[in-house]
């Protein structure tokens, strides 16, 4: 049976969890595909369930990652669809922080020529992310719009893509000057410092006191600030989950200005029901990517070996765009 390099984690607690072992690697069920992993993308939400906050229980032990792009080097005796060799990338429910993934045959996306593996992985789940967010969760033609984490990866494709549907003016946020220059260049029209207070002062100046029509926010430190300038019939979009985040509202404050606060979870999208929501959303990414009209960064790769160095970054906030470990790289 043959063997692989593996991420696997079999105790909550700092990056230095994340242990590279040799495991056996399986053969494909039916409906199957064995992928030599060349790229997996490393998000927070790894980082939440590395330390048990996620939102939904992570048992031990686990094999983090859910992303990853390569080459298939095996088919189930029932794929059809795709051949030995094909370039795909997909999401995985685990085990794709490794130098092979199985992944079921439905989920793989072939991956056309002038996209590279790392590219592909930013599109999984925070592409997705991003198309929903500014297409199926809120309209955003002729709005203004608040970014929390403009430089991240989700938030720099959002502010692309809020651009392209015709979003009036966005704003957003970031933890540095670097990452507020590279926000304004990507797009933003005012970057606040995500570390400082009152900044929902300037957002009201900018919009000549109407304030925000849709807000995104999802760590928690912005949540407070971005419902000071939400403006009428405004809509807070909560999408993600802070470390050890704890908010309250009154929701009569809600009900006075005809605010909507709403929440969003990529997962509970993979379900049949949304699949052709999903694949006209991988569609315009890929499409995008290739012509041009959607810039994906590619902050760090990390190899294998390196994994807890990959989540140490994102967690000290030194990552602008994409992180990915490439698990052949030495």
């Amino acid at each position: 049976m043959r063997s692989a390099r593996q991420v696997v984690v079999d105790r909550f607690g700092g990056p230095d969890v994340l242990k590279v072992i040799d495991v056996s690697i399986a053969s494909p069920r039916p409906d199957q595909i064995l992928v030599r992993v060349e790229a997996a993308g490393v998000l927070y939400g790894d980082i939440m369930r590395r330390t048990n906050r996620y939102l939904t229980e992570t048992p031990l032990p686990y094999a983090p990652g859910t992303e990853i792009a390569g080459t298939i080097v095996e088919l189930g005796n029932k794929v059809s669809a795709l051949t030995l060799g094909d370039r795909v990338f997909c999401r995985v429910g685990s085990q794709g922080y490794s130098q092979y993934a199985l992944a079921e045959a439905a989920q793989a996306i072939p991956l056309p020529q002038g996209l590279d593996f790392a590219e592909a992985t930013a599109l999984l789940a925070q592409g997705l992310t991003a198309y929903l967010l500014t297409h199926a969760v809120a309209s955003l033609r002729d709005k203004s719009v608040f970014i929390e984490s403009a430089a991240g990866g989700v938030g720099m494709q959002m502010t692309q893509i809020a651009r392209a549907v015709g979003a009036a003016f966005v704003a957003g946020s970031a933890s540095s000057e670097e990452k507020r220059v590279f926000a304004r260049d990507n797009g933003v029209d005012l970057v606040v410092s995500s570390v400082e207070r009152g900044w929902s002062e300037q957002i009201m100046q900018a919009t000549d006191g109407r304030g925000i029509d849709v807000g995104y926010e999802s760590s928690g430190a912005s949540f407070v600030e971005l419902l000071r300038c939400l403006g009428p019939f405004g809509t807070l979009v909560k999408f993600g989950r802070g470390v050890d985040e704890h908010q309250s509202i009154d929701p009569s404050k809600l009900v006075g200005r005809n605010q909507t606060l709403r929440g969003f979870h990529l997962p509970g999208y993979f379900g049949a029901a949304h699949r052709p929501l999903l694949d006209t959303a991988m569609h315009y990414l890929t499409c995008a990517v290739l012509n041009g009209a959607l810039k994906v960064q590619i902050s760090h790769r990390y190899p294998l070996q390196d994994a807890s160095l990959a989540h140490q970054a994102i967690e000290e906030r030194r990552t602008i765009g994409k992180v990915v470990l490439e698990p052949w790289a030495s």
